[in-house]
């Protein structure tokens, strides 16, 4: 997980200390403003069910990232684990990219002339980072959601290349994922949290009346089941009495060896967003959002489709409630070990906050919750791109800085 303390300036090396003068705190809005591009890669798709919602995010951020500070470059890793650059870097203002580009990008078609001699070395993953060999990235930002993205999977591989990345680092992306284990820690940190039981593919295989016995004491009906380690609902479903289970455990079993089945609480639906300081590196909670779909459950389809779904910023919540809220997340933020942003999701039950989950890698998209808590701070998400970027250099600046190097 990563440190947060203030990295000494006389440890910098002149490589550092060269590429510092770009990563200065601004006064305004903490704005960047580098005496030379930085080269970011917009590390968006992947091999996930949330794979099209990630380009959608990878989109808009390549989009807003300001063109006068960095140079972007749309880095699209595909459902079938190509990595492929996309096309040219977006250096202007003017200069767009649009979801068609990254919807329909595939691998160049190998030719004779392309064909490497016999034995020569599969390209690496790092020269896979590169678009070109004089164009070396600075920053990834990454814009992926779900495994193999937001799981502390792609961030070990940055760590491995010593790339700069955005947001949380290994173990509190790994521990956020992990429902069941991200519970415990929220308990064990004086956060409630809904009642829920881990049932594996093979139990259930095994001796599927058994475990259903066993859900009617823990956590009983109605009950909300829901993959351990995927994001935005995907998997989930709420079942009303034990003739909806079996139907719940099936579609959550398709993604994941191991199903969470909860509670399922009754009441209003919120969500804060954390935001790291960049000088202190004090989490600080924004607006709470309250969340009111016009379904019966806030699944994949709400999230996304505004037409659903109103998203009340700020929440229509008394002052110590909100106050509440906005603790909760902050706690739930250093709990984990998280960084640079996290939002934390939660119900509001008679009066008491439950802690459902933590993303630390919200979406991203103009219909996102997140950047509508940040616009509601008075940020723009200009802004706030400015300063994840900023902090992923600090971290990794602290990092050479703690390791010795």
């Amino acid at each position: 997980m990563r440190r947060t303390a203030p990295r000494p300036q006389q440890v910098r090396t002149s490589r550092q200390r060269d590429r510092a003068h770009s990563r200065e705190a601004p006064p305004s809005e903490h704005r960047m403003q580098p005496t030379s591009k930085l080269n970011v890669a917009v590390l968006m798709g992947g091999k996930t069910a949330e794979h099209e919602i990630s380009l959608q995010t990878g989109v808009e951020i390549a989009n807003a990232l300001n063109k006068e500070h960095y140079r972007v470059f749309p880095l699209v890793i595909t459902k079938q684990g190509h990595w492929i650059w996309p096309g040219q870097a977006l250096t202007g203002a003017e200069e767009r990219l649009s979801l068609p580009d990254v919807m329909h990008a595939a691998p160049p078609a190998p030719s004779a002339t392309d064909a490497a001699p016999a034995g020569t070395p599969r390209r690496s993953a790092l020269e896979r980072l590169h678009p070109a060999p004089d164009r070396p990235v600075d920053v990834v930002f990454i814009a992926m959601h779900g495994p193999n993205g937001e799981d502390g999977t792609v961030q070990g591989l940055l760590e491995l290349l010593d790339v700069p990345y955005t947001g949380s680092g290994v173990m509190a992306s790994a521990l956020a994922m992990d429902k069941p284990l991200a519970k415990l820690l929220f308990e064990q940190a004086g956060l409630r949290v809904p009642r829920g039981a881990v049932v594996d593919a093979r139990r259930w295989r095994e001796a599927p009346e058994a475990c259903a016995a066993a859900l009617v004491a823990a956590p009983g009906y109605p009950c909300l089941v829901k993959p351990t380690g995927q994001g935005s609902s995907v998997g989930a479903s709420i079942c009303r009495d034990a003739a909806d289970l079996p139907h719940a455990m099936d579609l959550a079993f398709q993604f994941e060896p191991r199903v969470l089945v909860e509670e399922y609480l009754r009441g209003t639906e919120l969500t804060c967003g954390v935001l790291e300081d960049p000088e202190t590196r004090e989490p600080v909670p924004l607006p709470v959002i309250e969340i009111v779909p016009k379904t019966t459950f806030f699944d994949y389809e709400a999230k996304y489709d505004p037409t659903i779904t109103d998203e009340i910023v700020p929440a229509r919540l008394p002052a110590d409630v909100t106050a509440r809220a906005q603790e909760c997340a902050r706690l739930a933020h250093v709990t984990l070990g998280c960084s640079a942003f996290s939002r934390t999701d939660m119900i509001l039950q008679d009066g008491e906050l439950y802690v459902m989950e933590l993303n630390t890698i919200p979406g991203m998209t103009s219909n996102s919750l997140l950047p509508k808590a940040v616009r509601a701070a008075g940020m723009s998400f200009e802004a706030l791109l400015d300063r994840l970027v900023q902090l992923a250099v600090n971290d990794h600046d602290l990092r050479h800085w703690q390791n010795g190097r």
